[in-house]
């Protein structure tokens, strides 16, 4: 099972985007919470991809294809509801090249998740989310 954020870093580079490889399903294989507003849009990609392991990981190499995964991926939110946060899937992508965007209809956070895969050929996938910064909080209107 391998998990690799470009920069070997344990978190997003920055709270606008995040882009992991991941072999294998579970909570682990996740890009970061990315908080959103009202009105922002979240850019999502999704493909299968290989990755040569080096060392150290930060010299990792992804290499994406135009091939569908054989794959299950979630866009969830999190949201702020008395004393613990509360996750919902917002939408999912299963077996599909991926290149498309939400309009966030609330405050909170969101991410994806690999749900279910099929790597029996040694691939994984490529998931890159990005927020655009476009939301309502603040707008005069």
């Amino acid at each position: 099972m391998t998990f690799y954020r470009p920069g070997g870093t344990a978190r997003a580079p920055n709270r606008q985007q995040d882009y992991v490889y991941a072999d294998f399903a579970g909570p682990t294989a996740v890009t970061d919470w990315l908080p959103v507003n009202k009105g922002d849009t979240a850019a999502i990609n999704i493909c299968r991809a290989s990755i040569v392991v080096a060392t150290p990981p930060a010299l990792n190499t992804v290499t994406s294809s135009a091939i569908a995964p054989e794959a299950q991926v979630l866009l969830e939110m999190r949201m702020q509801g008395g004393s613990s946060p509360i996750d919902a899937p917002i939408d999912q992508w299963q077996n599909l090249v991926v290149a498309a965007s939400r309009r966030i209809v609330r405050a909170g956070w969101v991410r994806l998740r690999i749900v279910n895969i099929n790597n029996s050929d040694g691939t994984g996938i490529w998931m890159m989310l990005q927020i655009s910064r476009t939301g309502e909080t603040g707008a005069v209107s």
